[in-house]
């Protein structure tokens, strides 16, 4: 069984592994490095990256067991991501890399936020990053059709994103082919498991307020639209009725960092010890998130680094020290990428045995949470990570594959949740749209969560009265479905604002206002109003726009960087020393 290990310069001379006892598989997981793109002819574009592998794998069976004549595995393969920053080219070459290493498919990409779908230069004016790092990114192609994301991805927002475009799809869906966006707060089920994500960070002075911003935005409400509101963070917890398996988030939960290597964290960004001592770092409402759902999993970003911690519920930081201490003992249990024979010594001289998959898939059934931040893309960062996770639904994936020899990429099944359905159709009447938000519901409360049953009730008696669809999907979508939940027959991606190459896509102005189709067929299929994005006709005058572009059913369509620093005040204006701003920025402190 052979490792092969990359340097930063050149390629290492493979190396055998330590030999270890026999052991159950456990979840393997990669991890990728220096990239490099090849530009070819014309509009195609050769991908490639050079990425380091690490695997937590310690039975040589296993290893071999992954070789090309070998049949497929059937357990679902997920790659998660740090910060994208627009760099969707060196995400998607990574991807490729690895399945070209490893003779895997990856079934699904999850993005945790910074994603920068900026589709034309006006959108660069909804973007929250000072003037002269606006930049087009990568997107841009993906939404004109010039290029398809080769997996199934998903998206959440995070501090630095084309607003205007993310409000055009607060209920989520899909940004290009192929790239789904979760929406301001939402659950999906993949391939049978549920996946919850809620985008933006958290600042208090924004929590509890309405979702009053409106183009074009002022030099507050570009900051303010992509704040937390408690709105969005009470509909996720009244998903802790389901099991929710994986949790998606841009900001950290609140004090997280205290379940983990705090000290290596502090090494690594020392700027974070007085919020680290003061247990500020993070949201506070995403840990009370956290407790309710438990999910086994939960990944994140923002702060620039790579962090792994496990959060054992039902227990307290400060009042475990003796059970820590004993977690801590096997560096597997908290940080899940790890050189392999590091782990292996300190398991080994801790008298640690590994867990089996299945074990390290159900973490939250055993009552534990497993948090991992990872970093932006860039050179010599680990901002990418690959887990083999059981879903219900592994046997008909596969299936699906042998259907096809296993020769091109099968899509996981995506549908809606129907709960979140539910949940959505409860609180809906609730969103406000101005600066002012009123009190809301508790989903705990028994008078609400009867509510919330009775809508969930009402959905699956609408769906029962649907018709089957028919008709076929385009080559670049997933097969048909009867399913009514099936996201790919329910949202059909449709450009609204002009792309690059059409008329009006090279217009440097303040953005258009759209309506976005799919919001209105996800509405249609919660039954409820579209008053989040409404037709312009139905909003009140929006000076100084553009009038949309005609085309606004073309089916045909198949991002920048650094955070910023938040003012305390929506109308605050900010006066940084430039060195000291430019230091914030860089590190991610915004």
């Amino acid at each position: 069984m052979h490792q092969q290990q990359l340097c930063h310069h050149a390629l290492a001379p493979a190396r055998p592994f330590r030999t270890l006892h026999p052991r159950p598989p456990r979840l393997q997981l990669i991890r990728t490095h220096r990239l490099f793109l090849f530009r070819s002819i014309g509009d195609s574009i050769s991908l490639a990256a050079r990425v380091q592998l690490t695997s937590c794998c310690s039975h040589a069976a296993h290893a071999s067991a992954r070789s090309p004549s070998s049949p497929p595995q059937v357990t679902m393969k997920l790659a998660i991501q740090g910060c994208s920053h627009g760099e969707l080219d060196a995400i998607y070459a990574s991807v490729l890399r690895i399945e070209r290493e490893r003779s895997i498919h990856i079934d699904a990409l999850l993005l945790c936020g910074d994603f920068q779908a900026v589709r034309n230069p006006a959108d660069l004016h909804a973007l929250s990053v000072p003037p002269k790092y606006r930049q087009l990114g990568e997107f841009h192609a993906y939404y004109a059709g010039h290029k398809l994301a080769p997996v199934l991805t998903l998206v959440i927002g995070g501090n630095h994103e084309a607003s205007n475009y993310m409000h055009e799809l607060y209920h989520g869906g899909w940004l290009a082919p192929n790239i789904y966006y979760l929406g301001a707060a939402g659950a999906v089920e993949l391939n049978g498991l549920l996946v919850a994500g809620i985008s933006g960070i958290y600042k208090s002075q924004d929590y509890h307020k309405g979702r009053y911003e409106r183009l074009p935005y002022d030099a507050g409400s570009l900051r303010s639209c992509y704040h937390t509101r408690e709105f969005d963070v009470l509909r996720l917890s009244a998903l802790a009725a389901d099991k929710v398996d994986i949790v998606m988030s841009h900001d950290w939960p609140n004090t997280i960092e205290q379940w983990g290597d705090t000290q290596t964290l502090i090494r690594k960004k020392p700027f974070f010890e007085k919020e680290i001592s003061t247990q500020s770092l993070g949201s506070p409402p995403l840990m009370q998130l956290l407790q309710q759902l438990k999910p086994a999993f939960w990944f994140s970003a923002h702060l620039h680094v790579k962090f792994a911690a496990i959060f054992p519920h039902g227990r307290t930081a400060a009042g475990t020290q003796e059970a820590q201490a004993s977690e801590n003992a096997n560096p597997e249990a908290l940080d899940i990428d790890l050189d392999f024979d590091e782990d292996s010594a300190a398991a080994d001289a801790a008298g640690v045995e590994d867990k089996p998959a299945s074990v390290m898939d159900s973490a939250s059934e055993s009552g534990v949470t497993r948090f991992l931040a990872l970093h932006k893309c860039l050179s010599h960062t680990p901002f990418l990570q690959v887990i083999e996770h059981a879903s219900p639904l592994d046997d008909e994936l596969a299936a699906r594959k042998a259907a096809v020899n296993n020769e091109q990429r099968v899509m996981p099944r995506l549908r809606f949740s129907p709960r979140w359905l539910a949940i959505t159709r409860a609180f809906h009447p609730h969103l406000s749209l101005s600066y002012r938000q009123a009190a809301l519901p508790d989903p705990a409360q028994p008078d609400f969560a009867a509510q919330i049953q009775a809508e969930l009730r009402a959905v699956d008696e609408h769906l029962a009265s649907l018709a089957p669809r028919a008709g076929k999907r385009k080559l670049d979508q997933q097969e048909a479905s009867d399913d009514p939940l099936d996201v790919f027959g329910v949202q059909r991606f449709v450009r609204t604002a002009p792309a690059l190459h059409e008329p009006g896509g090279d217009a440097t102005g303040q953005p258009a206002w759209y309506t976005n189709p799919q919001t209105e067929q996800f509405c249609a299929l919660a039954g409820i109003p579209n008053k989040i994005n409404p037709r312009p006709y139905q909003q009140p005058p929006m000076p100084n726009l553009a009038p949309p572009p005609q085309d606004w059913t073309d089916p045909n369509a198949l991002a920048i960087d650094m955070d910023d620093f938040d003012s305390p005040e929506a109308d605050d204006v900010l006066r940084l020393d430039d060195d000291e701003s430019q230091t914030r920025w860089k590190e991610g402190t915004g």
